[in-house]
Order: structure tokens, then C-alpha cells, then sequence
């Protein structure tokens, strides 16, 4: 699937829309059952559904998803997760072989109740016309992400078993967010050490070499912000955000700064040493920059 930010940017989709649909949460929340009812009355009538919805136990089940997913339309949270979720029901349309014929027409049923709750429910005709137009946005972005795991599927190229590779598939999936949970985690653990890193630097402001305890306490402060930025930026991941590549450049751009301000404590730093860490500065700044341009 397409980058989460590039999917939004390409609908329009933006934070005043999403601002619209928490909105609708109050007024959706007493409306799940009857969607719930009134969509199982619609897909019925449709040739195959015995086929899929076979006994009272996989109903209830799919009553459960489909009310959750109607839920989480006007959750106002659509980053990594909820795609993640996304991607995870489309694969299980495509697994029981479900005509994207079925997604499409289920979607236009959505779109038409939703319409018909908010001619009910907003008077004002300018915010009607807003809140419709983010409503549309969020549904055409879900069956987009639904459309997209037929077209993988087609595209798939089957190795060993299409069970196994389904397998392998999900579970690198489940594995690459579990391992951004663990960077999170490591992060947190990081910055609780450079606290105390900095608490142990300023311990020599007070045992009188305040020279050294200034610029140590320095350093380990360039190096809690690093930390901030880089747990910020891998939140900003988590939650659908592009990384910013220019925090990693910062991340060798503070090591160096730390490294210039321990070496001028010491009189046994080699002048050369001191101009090939300015020279390091300098190459990484412009580097900085040149990436800050390119993202913006």
C-alpha cells in the first residue's frame, strides 16, 4: 500500500477533517446497532451471502467487526494502526475470495446511510456541506485501502503456497510494528539514562570544576533533546507520519558538538583532531539544511 501521509495528502484529507469526523462520534455512537441491522438487511439480499455468513456464530462475529469499523470512522485516530487495520480487513475479503463487487456496493450503502444521519442530524447547510465532504473523504480512503489488497493479490506472485506467503506476509507485518513498540521502549529507557548522565555531569559544578560541569551538563543536555526528537519522531511513525530523515543528521550533529565541548577540556587534544571535528560540524550542518529543504 501507498505511504499513509502520500494516501491522505492524495484525498485532501487533512486535520480539519479530521476534526469533522471526531464530531460525528456523540452522534454516529447511538446509531451503531441500527447501522449494524440495517446493513445486514442490505447485504442479504445478495447472492453469495449464505456462502460467507454460514452460521449464527460467524454473524455475530461479523456484527461485532462491522459496528467497530463504523465506530472507528469518527475515531479521529488515522495513523499507522488504523491502516494497519484496514489492510487486515481487505486481506480477509480477499482470503475468502469475496467479489470486490460486494466491497463496493456495501461501501455506496455506508456512504448513503451516513448522508441520510446527517440531513437528520446538522441544520446548518454550510457545515452539512463540510462534514459530507470529510465523510466522503475517510469512506474512499478506506476502500481504497480495501481495492488495494485485490490489486496485491493479483499482482501476487506465489511461492512455496499462497497459504505460506499469506503467512509470512502478515507475520513480517505484526513484526515490524512489534519492533517499532521495542524502539519506542529503548527510547524511553535511553532518555531515562541521559537524565541521569546529566544529573552526574552537574555534580562537578558542585564539587567546584564548574568549567567542566557547564560544558559536560551541556552536552548531556544536546543529548536529551536528541533523544525528545527522535521519540517524537518515531510517535509521528506510529501514527501514520513520514520519518524525518533530518533528525538522524542531528542525531550525528549533537554527538559531534559533545565531542568538540570534552575535547576543549582536555590540553592533550591535538589541534587537528579539534579542526577535523569543526570540519565534521560544518559537512553535517550543510546537510541539515540541504534535507530540511527537500522535506519542507
Amino acid at each position: 500500500m501507498e505511504s499513509i501521509e502520500n494516501l491522505k495528502s492524495h484525498y485532501g484529507f487533512t486535520q480539519q477533517d479530521v476534526e469533522n469526523l471526531k464530531s460525528l462520534l456523540p452522534v454516529m455512537s447511538g446509531y451503531r446497532q441500527a447501522f449494524v441491522e440495517e446493513f445486514y438487511d442490505y447485504i442479504k439480499d445478495f447472492e453469495n451471502t449464505p456462502r460467507f455468513l454460514k452460521d449464527e456464530q460467524v454473524i455475530r462475529k461479523h456484527q461485532d467487526a462491522i459496528g467497530k469499523w463504523f465506530m472507528e470512522l469518527f475515531s479521529g485516530e488515522y495513523g499507522y494502526p488504523y491502516f494497519r487495520e484496514l489492510e487486515r480487513v481487505g486481506m480477509a475479503h480477499v482470503k475468502i475470495n469475496l467479489p470486490a463487487h460486494y466491497v463496493n456496493a456495501a461501501m455506496h450503502f455506508v456512504k448513503c446511510y451516513i448522508d441520510d444521519i446527517l440531513n437528520r442530524e446538522i441544520k446548518d447547510d454550510q457545515e452539512l456541506v463540510h462534514i459530507k465532504r470529510s465523510v466522503d473523504k475517510i469512506l474512499d480512503i478506506n476502500l481504497d485501502v480495501f481495492t488495494c489488497s485485490y490489486i496485491e493479490e493479483e499482482k501476487r506472485v506465489i511461492f512455496i503456497s499462497q497459504k505460506v506467503e499469506t503467512y509470512l506476509v502478515g507475520f513480517a507485518r505484526r513484526f515490524s510494528y512489534g519492533l517499532n513498540l521495542v524502539l519506542m521502549l529503548g527510547l524511553v529507557l535511553l532518555g531515562v539514562l541521559v537524565m541521569g548522565l546529566f544529573a552526574y555531569d552537574l555534580t562537578h559544578v558542585f564539587d567546584g570544576d564548574i568549567e567542566k560541569g557547564l560544558l559536560a551538563t551541556l552536552g548531556s543536555l544536546l543529548m536529551l533533546w536528541v533523544v525528545i526528537e527522535l521519540m517524537d519522531t518515531e510517535v509521528q511513525h506510529l501514527k501514520g507520519k513520514k520519518f524525518a530523515i533530518k533528525v538522524f543528521i542531528s542525531v550525528a550533529l549533537v554527538a559531534v558538538i559533545r565531542k568538540i565541548l570534552i575535547t576543549t577540556l582536555s590540553t592533550e587534544t591535538a589541534i587537528g583532531q579539534q579542526v577535523s571535528l569543526v570540519f565534521a560540524v560544518a559537512v553535517l550542518g550543510v546537510l541539515y539544511w540541504l534535507i530540511s529543504r527537500v522535506e519542507d
